[in-house]
């Protein structure tokens, strides 16, 4: 065992006080740095912003503050802040992290898909009038619907609306599934059944594919992968369109009339030319005079 001196524990202990003192001094001046300069710039609000509310430049500042105090995912370029849509409300003067922006639409879920002057609308499908499946979201469509006995009493199909936005075909989007909350297996395989096809309509349009569905019969058109924005002329269809008009004499049968049926006529009986008739035995032959 090691035994000090008083003068050897004196200056054992002013050692170590020396190299406490240059330890504490060292981390004050460097947290002291930090504090005084150095700052980095952070996006904050001037004032209280709402949830759902698109950001524009009046909302927005950029101030310097210590590094340490910079949130995590802070914002520090004003560029990408405006434009975007709070997901929740922002006080005035706070940091605008990232997590608190919608950006793209994908954040706001299926509701940030919708295009802003559009709505979303479903419509029942099945293999037939669906396309086969073939429409997936993303894609554009045609809507043709049929109604029976029109104001003019004849089947009618019409070219309804043109180049629809596919937003979803039954709960698939093109950002992946959109499952239901408290959604249990069974019903999750029946929603996996259901033929369904959303669409992104004006309110125009809404209502024009409401009747269409109530009273008729619609029918999806997939229109060519490469987007076209062009709208063809379609007129109305009706029966006579495709098979013409057929004009009957007046007293020619009508459909669903009863045609009287004449039974078949006895044969006619030949007529026998003049001769001479002659008996041989059993037979009888008649022997023709010129």
């Amino acid at each position: 065992m090691i035994r000090f001196s008083n003068k050897g524990l004196l200056l054992l202990a002013v050692i170590l006080s020396l190299l406490t003192t240059a330890l504490v001094y060292s981390y004050l001046k460097k947290t002291s740095g930090s504090l005084s300069g150095g700052t980095v710039a952070v996006v904050v609000a001037k004032a209280d912003i709402a949830a759902r509310t698109r950001i524009t430049p009046e909302m927005v500042q950029t101030v310097q503050v210590p590094a340490p105090y910079l949130q995590p995912g802070g914002v520090q370029e004003l560029q990408e802040v405006i434009g975007m849509v709070a997901k929740e409300p922002i006080v005035a003067g706070e940091q605008i992290t990232v997590r608190r922006l919608i950006g793209e639409g994908r954040s706001a879920g299926f509701t940030g898909m919708i295009p802003t002057d559009k709505r979303a609308m479903t419509i029942g499908v099945n293999e037939v009038t669906g396309v086969a499946g073939f429409v997936k979201a993303g894609d554009y469509v045609d809507v043709v619907v049929t109604f029976e006995k029109n104001t003019i009493g004849e089947n009618v199909s019409r070219l309804v609306l043109q180049n629809v936005l596919v937003l979803a075909a039954n709960r698939e989007t093109e950002g992946g599934t959109v499952e239901a909350t408290n959604t249990s297996s069974k019903d999750k395989k029946e929603i996996s059944k259901t033929a369904t096809v959303t669409l992104a309509v004006t309110p125009d349009e809404a209502t024009k594919l409401t009747l269409s569905e109530d009273k008729g019969k619609v029918r999806l058109v997939l229109r060519p992968f490469m987007q076209n924005t062009g709208i063809d002329i379609a007129a109305p269809i009706t029966p006579p369109d495709i098979v013409g008009l057929q004009h009957l004499p007046d007293h020619a049968p009508k459909t669903g009339d009863k045609v009287p049926v004449s039974p078949p006529s006895a044969p006619a009986p030949a007529k026998k030319s003049g001769g001479i008739q002659m008996i041989r035995g059993t037979k009888t032959e008649v022997i023709a005079v010129n």
